[in-house]
């Protein structure tokens, strides 16, 4: 499995690809816009193909790009609608520049307007995005914690979202452990975790799972509190990272950790001690981006 972080591109895209090189970064998460705004700058041609040039020299593949956190596809307030709409759809165009093959968002919220409206504005909304989409990307979507009115929390808003798109194989599911853990699948032991993802594929096929987010819970099991902790430290703790990281049918997977950073060691810190989790030899610097998050089979439903 290969491993990475999420990481800001403040002081540049190279500097982001070089700090990720530095702290054993196999793959690489990165905002292409403010995280809590909807401004993005634009990047020169020049800096961009830097950018790439560094990732392929290191080997660090795939590039994710993560919409910013104001957006909510499933949002019943136009505006808020609209402008999302047009952030993701710049994010894929970005993302494909990049050399990105997906773009990671979180599934939204419908703010009291029902799981049933959220659940159709958010399929008109993928479905608008895809029809317009650069071929090479595809839309990773996120579970959810489960609080307040998130939709995601549960595999069946998934399906349920899925039935309304055909299945398409170009929506994927971002498994956050982190999420996960907190909306009531236990990931602290073995039999938990293999509960989890027995639920999920029966639900919607192990091929849809593209993408993990790799963080420890500081909140309890079902507790629905989306609250980050560093790696071995929280309620999943060292033997559910341990037990996630060895499991045979995620090997051909990323691991994006997007644990917190209090020290600026922190970010190596979580990725060694992960990898130490894992038990694994370095994986190969090659990329194989068909084999991380490209659709990889037939459809489900």
């Amino acid at each position: 499995m290969r491993i990475g972080f999420h990481l800001p591109v403040s002081r540049g895209l190279p500097h982001a690809a070089r700090r990720a090189h530095a702290i054993g970064c196999d793959c690489l998460q990165i905002f292409v816009r403010n995280a809590r705004g909807w401004r993005a700058r634009a990047y020169p041609e020049q800096e961009v193909e830097r950018f790439r040039g560094l990732l392929a020299r290191y080997g660090i593949a795939p590039l994710i790009i993560h919409s910013c956190y104001l957006v909510n596809l499933a949002s019943p307030d136009p505006r808020l609608l609209t402008r999302s709409r047009h952030a993701v759809a710049d994010d894929m165009l970005r993302a494909a520049r990049l050399g990105s093959p997906a773009v990671a968002l979180h599934t939204g919220n419908h703010v009291g307007a029902g799981l049933e409206v959220g659940l159709r504005l958010l399929a008109e909304s993928l479905r608008r995005l895809l029809d317009r989409a650069p071929p090479t990307v595809q839309l990773l979507l996120e579970n959810a914690a489960g609080s307040g009115r998130q939709i995601g929390a549960c595999w069946e808003d998934f399906v349920r979202l899925l039935d309304l798109l055909g299945w398409d194989q170009r929506v994927g599911i971002t498994f956050d452990t982190c999420h996960a853990h907190a909306a009531g699948y236990r990931l602290d032991s073995s039999p938990w975790i293999g509960r989890a993802l027995r639920q999920f594929d029966s639900a919607l096929g192990l091929e849809r799972l593209r993408l993990i987010h790799l963080n420890d819970s500081r909140a309890a099991a079902g507790s629905h509190l989306d609250r980050h902790e560093h790696i071995g430290r929280g309620t999943i703790g060292d033997r559910g990272i341990r037990a996630f990281l060895r499991r045979r049918d995620l090997q051909h997977l990323c691991a994006i950790l997007e644990t917190p950073i209090q020290h600026p060691r922190d970010d190596a810190r979580n990725i060694a001690h992960a990898r130490r989790l894992a038990a694994l030899q370095s994986p190969s610097r090659r990329p194989h981006l068909a084999k991380v998050v490209l659709p990889s089979g037939g459809e489900k439903g």
